[in-house]
């Protein structure tokens, strides 16, 4: 009897064995099915051995060789920085004449900063001096660092850095942040782009030293639409307050934080600049500690400058955060939100998840309805630490990706799935203004609303994001108008652009959309002299049979004609 529930016991274990995997089969399917965020870790296998170091390092997810596909940099504790160069499907990593020696590396930045039409390299150390390459084409690389007029001291502790041309004069400018200590005494640095491939210190006459505080990222942006860039700092202790600079316009900055109600004191991380609501602004994210991050909603156009609405929202977390980025990874207009979360200590991997346990880092989505919807725990992300993260789209499907410069041997990477809905990739390029564009505003119309993003080089928390702003569309199938706020204000129209593409708007060349359209209409639309847009071609008695203008007669248009059928109409004699 006893050996007969013995084999029932085991008959029964079998079972429930195959009903439990078949389940999980069933529901990881399903899951599979109904997420569009996929994680591509193992299958992209990027080595960046981040096992040490303090505060984590930074990453770039620029297009570092100009073929217009994303690359990453990945910086190193022990200054083995790491290159790895997309093909617009994986990533292969690659070596320049590029030595870091055994410095910490923190930022790690590509600028074209003499516009030549190549990309310049530059990092930041933390106790050792900063390092610029210039690219002298073909890749190779030449160390300037003490020739081209940036500090060459060693005992400063560097972190954040950005370019931006705030004297609109058509090079890239420059801001270092430095970590004061006690023991490291040194205030945050401001250089004037010469034109000539050296800098000139202007941190005293700008007045946006910053004081003694430790700071860990700034931002160029011109955040009150004027065309001139301001700078936004933020400082990691509650006692010094995030400063936002105003550009005067005469090479001098105002700090507005306080007017503005951004000039709180909390251990601030990350500058994290984005349209969450879609109104035409940027508005402001902030991570900090475990009291919680603050998402600011812009309303200087109204005069009430920034309003939080962290709680609103549900974007506190309330963990220790790091980076964080805006990115729309299901193209349906509403940009998300992915914050990182780490530890504040010296990095010793693998012990650091022995000595202060596993977090995730928290994701948000949203539909444009308060508050986001908090998918951190069913996201497909491993425990993890990160400082740095970066967007691009590396495997060019329309889709943005978002690597993680996460604690370990190697770097997470996420990817948006293609889901049926539509997508724009712009890069603007500079001809009077920087040849980056950066700073550079854009917006996207079409029938189902707007979508606007700015270039930044150097945002976040030791990060820098593709060149190519990508622009989520929803359903819609077509784009109405393109406008680009170049930095210094001009602003040009872009009409004629096809949706699921990527492309280039080169500064001065939109009348050339207009005139020469070909190739930018869809199927089934002409080019319309009068109205300078795409029409469709029933208009023009090219298909008078093509009723609902998609470019060709089906049921569809057979339908039409029977709703219609028995009705009277005016003829159109053509003039």
């Amino acid at each position: 009897m006893s050996l007969f529930i013995l084999k029932c016991n085991i008959l029964i274990q079998k079972l429930f064995t195959r009903l439990f995997f078949t389940c999980t089969i069933f529901f990881t399917i399903s899951y599979s099915l109904c997420a569009q965020l996929v994680d591509l870790s193992n299958a992209v296998m990027l080595e960046t051995d981040h096992t040490g170091g303090f505060l984590g390092t930074g990453v770039s997810f620029a297009d570092f060789n100009d073929d217009d596909i994303d690359d990453l940099t990945f910086g190193h504790h022990a200054g083995e920085l790491r290159f790895f160069q997309g093909d617009g499907s994986v990533f292969q990593e690659v070596f320049f004449n590029i030595s870091n020696s055994t410095n910490e590396t923190k930022s790690v930045i590509w600028a074209d900063i003499d516009n030549d039409g190549d990309q310049d390299f530059l990092i930041t150390n933390r106790n050792a001096s900063n390092h610029l390459w210039i690219n002298d084409g073909e890749m190779q690389f030449t160390d300037v660092s003490s020739t081209c007029g940036i500090s060459t001291a060693i005992n400063t502790k560097s972190y954040g850095a950005s370019f931006g041309d705030y004297n609109n004069d058509g090079y890239l400018d420059l801001y270092i942040c430095n970590y004061h200590t006690y023991v490291n005494s040194a205030q945050n640095e401001l250089y004037l782009n010469n034109g000539d491939g050296t800098f000139t210190d202007v941190t005293e006459i700008a007045g946006v030293g910053n004081g003694l505080h430790q700071t860990f990222q700034s931002t160029w942006i011109d955040i009150d639409q004027d065309g001139l860039l301001d700078l936004h700092i933020i400082n990691d202790r509650i006692d010094h307050l995030n400063a936002f600079y105003h550009n005067n316009g005469d090479g001098t900055f105002t700090d507005m934080a306080f007017v503005w109600g951004v000039n709180i004191g909390i251990y601030a991380m990350s500058s994290t600049f984005g349209d969450y609501d879609r109104d035409g602004d940027m508005d402001l994210y902030v991570t900090n500690g475990l009291f919680g991050n603050y998402l600011f909603q812009n309303n200087l156009d109204a005069g009430f400058g920034f309003l939080d609405v962290s709680n609103l929202q549900g974007v506190g977390v309330n963990e220790l955060c790091w980076g964080a980025s805006f990115f729309d990874y299901n193209n349906d207009m509403w940009p998300d939100l992915y914050v990182a979360t780490g530890v504040s200590a010296f990095i010793e991997y693998p012990m650091i998840f022995d000595v202060y346990g596993e977090i995730l880092n928290s994701f948000f989505e949203s539909d444009g309805s308060p508050p986001m919807t908090d998918l951190t725990t069913t996201s497909p992300q491993a425990s993890q630490y990160t400082f740095a993260i970066a967007t691009g789209d590396f495997n060019s499907d329309g889709f943005p990706d978002l690597v993680s410069h996460q604690v370990g041997e190697f770097a997470s990477i996420i990817s948006g799935a293609p889901n049926g809905n539509h997508y724009l990739k712009i890069r603007p390029e500079g001809v009077i203004s920087n040849r980056n564009a950066i700073g550079a505003m854009v917006s996207v119309y079409h029938p189902n609303g707007s979508e606007h993003n700015v270039v930044f080089c150097g945002d976040k928390y030791l990060s820098q994001n593709s060149r190519h702003l990508h622009f989520g569309l929803g359903s819609s199938t077509q784009v109405d108008s393109v406008i680009v706020q170049w930095p210094g204000g001009g602003e040009e129209t872009f009409v004629g652009l096809l949706v699921d593409e990527t492309i280039v708007l080169v500064e001065g060349s939109s009348a050339s959309f207009c005139l020469e359209p070909w190739g930018y209409c869809g199927e089934g639309t002409v080019w319309d002299t009068v109205t300078q847009s795409c029409i469709s071609i029933f208009q023009e008695n090219l298909c008078p049979t093509d009723l609902d203008f998609d470019g060709h007669t089906a049921t569809q248009d057979l339908l039409i004609l029977l709703t219609q059928f028995g009705t009277f109409c005016t003829p159109n004699l053509g003039n």
